[in-house]
């Protein structure tokens, strides 16, 4: 057989097991999300069927990237298992071909997959999450991501019964919950300017902000006025400005780079967002690595009940990666780890594991 022959034909065997798995998983975590999105429309005026199958849809291309390690994992298991079974692993081998050339363009499909998924599906997933989330929101009555990052510093908004309050600040201290160079405008309910307020430090206090050495300009008057200390009602918290914030998961790694720099250099905490750029990253070789550990437990020779232990390893091999995986990003984001380090350890480590068995297997 041919290279190139030989290439295409495994590698339609893969981009056909690939995706025959991830429709079947893709429908029972739809079915499984369709559940819960009723659910939560069933605690609302106004929510219907039509509304949970649409958040629904929306949530299914970022949740279906979460699952597709498994699903180039248990392809990958398929297609090699069948491959040696149908014993046409033994004629490729008995033919000068190496192990490498087997997997080569399994591997090959894997990054790929991994490559256009960062570049272009998730960008479109991430947009359609972020809507998802608006539509929850918007049915809560909630103000959703009342946080913006800007070059020009941080924007926040509050609208309560009587007033809307626009804020920008140049940057946010979390530990004395104090904003720098604030300038904050107040509307009144039908949006008519009432009153600008420009402050060095602004500290959220209880129920207030309390803006220091203010300079104050109603709507009425011609100059401002100076006080010490303005205070405005306000039901802002310093936990908003961490949890009000744009998810890491609404953000494309197109997005995310700016974004960082941004919010690094206006004091907000960037580790969850470090660690999804560079997870994003790694996702090409995670990919490829749950390829080789397919390969590293399926190519081997069937013996008689040795088919079921091997397939077993390599289950239990591709949850060991998930929990490192876990565990490296929990590391990451308590600041105990480099990010950039908990981020690829898990990737890196699959796959050096399974080239170096690959390489055992092939040379002993």
């Amino acid at each position: 057989m041919p290279p190139i022959t030989l290439f295409r034909y495994i590698s339609l065997r893969t981009v056909t097991a690939v995706a025959a798995l991830f429709v079947i998983l893709m429908t029972l975590i739809m079915l499984i999300d369709l559940i819960e999105n009723l659910r939560f429309a069933d605690k609302f005026q106004g929510a219907d069927f039509g509304f949970a199958l649409t958040t629904t849809l929306l949530r299914a291309p970022s949740l279906s990237q979460a699952m597709l390690p498994f699903v180039f994992l248990f392809a990958s298991i398929w297609l090699f298992t069948q491959l040696n079974r149908r014993a046409e692993i033994a004629v490729m081998r008995s033919a000068g071909l190496s192990v490498w050339r087997l997997i080569g363009p399994a591997a090959f499909v894997a990054a790929m997959t991994g490559f256009i998924i960062i570049t272009i599906a998730d960008p479109a997933a991430t947009h359609m999450r972020a809507q998802s989330e608006r539509m929850k929101d918007a049915l809560r009555g909630k103000t959703s991501s009342i946080v913006r990052v800007f070059g020009d510093g941080i924007w926040l908004r509050q609208h309560d019964a009587d007033n809307l309050l626009l804020i920008n600040a140049h940057s946010f201290d979390s530990g004395r919950a104090a904003l720098t160079q604030v300038v904050m405008w107040r509307l009144n309910r039908d949006s008519n300017f009432i009153e600008r307020i420009d402050a060095p430090e602004a500290i959220l206090s209880g129920n207030t902000i309390e803006l220091y050495k203010a300079r104050v300009k109603g709507a009425d008057e011609q100059l401002d006025h100076r006080t010490p200390i303005y205070a405005i009602p306000t039901s802002l918290t310093p936990a908003d400005l961490d949890e009000r914030i744009e998810p890491p998961e609404t953000l494309s790694i197109w997005r995310l780079p700016k974004f960082i720099i941004l919010a690094k250099a206006a004091g907000l905490p960037t580790a969850a967002y470090n660690i999804r750029f560079h997870d994003l990253c790694s996702t090409p070789l995670k990919l490829l690595a749950m390829v080789l550990i397919a390969a590293m437990f399926s190519l081997r020779p069937v013996r008689s009940g040795g088919g079921l232990k091997l397939f077993l390893f390599a289950i239990g091999a591709g949850f060991l990666l998930y929990i490192l995986s876990e565990i490296s990003t929990a590391l990451g984001e308590s600041a105990l780890a480099p990010v950039s380090l908990a981020a690829w350890t898990p990737a890196i480590v699959a796959t050096l594991v399974a080239i170096s068995g690959l390489l055992y297997m092939e040379d002993g």
